[in-house]
């Protein structure tokens, strides 16, 4: 599994905060100050499964439906899936 916080986890971390406070996410935009981007959370949430990236700084990216597919035929096993806010 590629570590990542439970739902649960998630919860836990929350409940002690203002539950009107406004929620974003933040990751590292890779350039040589490492500037920190905002993404902004519209409360779009689905499941989807995610994938090795040579391009990208976390080494992963969502999978969309057809790399899905192949994946399955590269692997027996299904891919775990993730909870994705957007």
């Amino acid at each position: 599994m590629k570590k990542s916080i439970t739902v649960k986890e998630l919860i836990r971390l929350l409940e002690n905060y203002d539950e009107d406070a406004q929620v974003i996410l933040a990751s590292d935009y890779g350039d040589r100050v490492h500037t920190q981007q905002v993404h902004f959370i519209d409360g779009d949430i689905k499941e989807v499964a995610i994938g090795d990236s040579a391009y990208s700084n976390s080494g992963f990216r969502v999978l969309d439906e057809e790399d899905e597919m192949e994946e399955k035929e590269e692997k027996e096993e299904q891919e775990e899936k993730y909870l994705l806010l957007s």
